[in-house]
């Protein structure tokens, strides 16, 4: 009998512990899609040319936001390439615009954040293709 009781209060006490960290990962919601287009805009409005790309990702944040399609992170893609001159251009994707329903993430939704040589020279919709 004791050994019944013993094992009754052991799992109450897991049974309980468990329901805490239950608890504690429900409380840190993930961001919609719309959540973190909005926070990613209000972002854009925080840059300013010659910035470097450590301040950038500063002030636009390493969130997440959750998908049908999986996590859409910050920045959502990374675009490089190298001129002629041999500078170094890189394009910071993020998400700006919230998708249809049922349609996938994709590049119109986003908006580039365009360096040169680790410096921001622009931003916005098409920037990245300028410097091509």
């Amino acid at each position: 009998m004791r050994t019944l009781i013993a094992v009754v209060a052991v799992s109450m006490l897991f049974a309980c512990s468990g329901a805490k960290s239950r608890k504690e990962t429900s409380a840190v919601r993930a961001l919609t899609l719309a959540e973190l287009a909005a926070s990613n805009r209000a972002g854009l409005l925080k840059l300013s040319v010659g910035m470097s790309k450590q301040e950038v990702l500063s002030v636009m944040g390493s969130k997440t936001a959750a998908t049908h399609d999986g996590p859409v992170n910050n920045p959502w893609t990374v675009e490089t390439f190298l001129a002629k001159d041999g500078a170094q251009y890189e394009g910071l994707y993020y998400i700006v615009r919230e998708n249809q329903p049922f349609t996938p993430v994709r590049k119109s939704l986003a908006t580039a954040i365009v360096f040169k040589n680790g410096r921001v020279i622009g931003w916005g919709e098409h920037a990245f293709e300028r410097y091509r």
